[in-house]
């Protein structure tokens, strides 16, 4: 089977193209589509959904969502471009079950994101604790510091004043302090 250019497949479904690029755009997630330089290529199977989203916004009066919910109801799978993951142009399909299996993966993933948001936040606090515990112990060490120097400054003082006291003692009075 060919892939279809949506040139083609607007005469096929009688849709102007600028309207089909928008529903392949709006509801790409059950198309089969790939990439061809700059042309969008669909499946054959594609034009079955389009003729569907079609009759949807014509006769249904549906809007994007509701059509998208008709149509996952209605059984239509839903496709994953794998291209833009690991570069290259592989489609897969995906059924309730892969559907429900990626739902479940995602649902695990956010769990596990939020206890790592919460231990995150548990570490924060914990590294305001050490920083506010640093200050402290450094506000002590200066405080230290600055009685140690004054207690220096004491002693020399000290030691001036004996050794001026000395120096005013005359020879002859060695004995007397």
């Amino acid at each position: 089977m060919d892939w279809i250019t949506i040139n083609d497949i607007s005469k096929m479904i009688n849709t102007p193209v600028p309207t089909v690029r928008r529903y392949i755009q709006k509801h790409q997630a059950f198309l089969n589509t790939k990439r061809e330089g700059k042309k969008i290529l669909l499946h054959p199977d594609s034009v079955e959904v389009l003729k569907k989203i079609r009759k949807c916004y014509m006769i249904d009066n549906l809007i994007d969502t509701e059509i998208d919910s008709k149509l996952k109801a209605d059984g239509y799978k839903l496709f994953i471009d794998i291209q833009s993951i690991n570069h290259q142009s592989i489609n897969q399909e995906l059924d309730s079950s892969s559907l429900d299996f990626l739902k479940a993966m995602f649902k695990e993933q956010r769990a596990i994101n939020e206890q790592l948001m919460e231990s995150n936040k548990l570490l924060v606090k914990e590294l305001e604790e050490i920083k506010q515990s640093y200050k402290e112990s450094e506000i002590k060490r200066e405080q230290r510091d600055l009685a140690l120097m004054e207690t220096l400054r004491s002693v020399q003082e000290t030691k001036k004043l004996v050794a001026a006291s000395e120096e005013k003692k005359k020879w002859w009075q060695f004995w007397k302090l």
